[in-house]
């Protein structure tokens, strides 16, 4: 963990940096926007972007949809570029959730075959996990996880401790939504290999927060948001597959990226679909807004210009402030994990002694604090437009509704 005061003596020339930075996000006066774990702000390029494409659609709504479409091949190839995967083998989705769907509910299962995930995960995955246990028969088992862990073994060995014969796929998040634990995904890659099991990932949280390699870590679909860490357009996201498993993905929803008499062998084992990576096919889901998917592109290319690791760098630094700020309120316990390589830019807390208050939104109408809290519970997203003072603002303003 970054010592806070190494990162206050960093101040004059990294804030003057970051204060400009700040400048080019549409973000009103005063807001103090700590939510980045739901919604990402997006900065005026990428805003001028999608705006561009969409006056430029509206031109002709016909004739212009050409154009639109490669504007979303050149989005989608500069994303690639940025994940280190091939363009082929990633669909632009709207989000992870739809991600998810497309794996979980796009494979060919039979009764009594297992789903294996944790008991960190989104709400809404379990509800498509859920669901499968109706369709389709099948088991979704728990690994169990301290919170917060004491190290990477512990998510190991409770997902290799979970692993039956019967386990088929294992799904489990890339960063955990409630609590900021980063997962040793590629090792845990590596195990699903050795016992056979494929691996989807729920990676909603890391696109844009850490650096990410998605050759490197190997997982065979990992889904991802662009709407959040990397501050493109609402609704954006995507699904990689490798292409050896992306033969055993069936359509979701059935549109024109489908084909009556099925797909035919492609380059690098990859199936096609009337000449296209089929993948692209299990995208087409009728109409959609192309002009956010265009801006993806943008949204890569402002962070590429910050430059990833420096952006990784400060929210950590932000976070690690924090989290020494934290302790300053008693009965706070934090959630996330303590070795670094295992917390990023997300810091969760447990709270007490804000009994019968509206923690959140007391914090916005009397400090204009944006942050996901309850009376128990608090989860703070500190990204590259966040500043130390925001920090101290939110401090002061916890320290004020503490009823004991």
């Amino acid at each position: 963990m970054a010592n806070p005061d190494e990162a206050s003596s960093s101040r004059p020339e990294e804030e003057s940096f970051w204060k400009k930075i700040r400048g080019q996000f549409l973000l009103g006066p005063g807001e103090i926007y700590l939510n980045t774990g739901s919604f990402g702000a997006v900065p005026r390029p990428v805003f001028d972007c999608a705006i561009d494409a969409m006056r430029r659609r509206e031109l002709n709504p016909t004739r212009q949809t050409e154009a639109g479409n490669l504007g979303v091949s050149e989005a989608r190839r500069r994303l690639a570029s940025f994940l280190n995967v091939a363009p082929e083998d990633l669909a632009f989705t709207f989000n992870v959730t739809m991600s998810i769907n497309m794996i979980v509910h796009g494979l060919t299962w039979e009764a009594g075959d297992e789903i294996l995930t944790s008991d960190q995960e989104y709400g809404a995955i379990d509800n498509c996990l859920h669901l499968a246990t109706r369709k389709y028969g099948v088991a979704v088992k728990r690994a169990q996880i301290p919170i917060p862990p004491p190290g990477p073994e512990a998510v190991l060995d409770a997902f290799a401790q979970g692993i039956t014969p019967r386990t088929r796929l294992i799904v489990v998040s890339h960063i955990a939504t409630r609590t900021g634990l980063i997962t040793p995904l590629k090792r845990l890659t590596e195990l699903a290999r050795q016992r056979g099991v494929l691996i989807a990932v729920d990676g909603a949280h890391a696109p844009g927060m850490i650096p990410l390699d998605l050759t490197d870590l190997g997982c065979d679909f990992y889904g991802g948001n662009c709407h959040k860490w990397l501050c493109a357009p609402k609704g954006t996201g995507f699904l990689h597959a490798r292409p050896e498993v992306q033969p055993r993905l069936r359509h979701v929803v059935v549109s024109w990226g489908y084909s009556q008499q099925g797909a035919t062998p492609g380059e690098g084992g990859r199936p096609q679909i009337n000449g296209r990576p089929a993948l692209h096919g299990l995208e087409m889901w009728g109409t959609r807004d192309l002009a956010h998917f265009e801006a993806v592109g943008a949204a890569v290319d402002f962070q590429e210009r910050i430059g990833r690791e420096r952006i990784a760098a400060r929210g950590r630094r932000i976070a690690a402030y924090l989290r020494e700020r934290m302790q300053e309120l008693d009965g706070v316990r934090l959630l996330t994990p303590a070795p670094p390589e295992m917390s990023g830019s997300i810091s969760s807390f447990e709270l007490s002694g804000f009994d019968g208050v509206s923690v959140g939104k007391e914090l916005y109408e009397r400090h204009r604090i944006t942050v996901p809290c309850n009376p128990t519970w608090m989860r703070v997203s500190t990204h590259y437009y966040n500043g130390f003072e925001e920090v101290d603002a939110l401090l002061k303003g916890l320290k004020a509704l503490r009823v004991r």
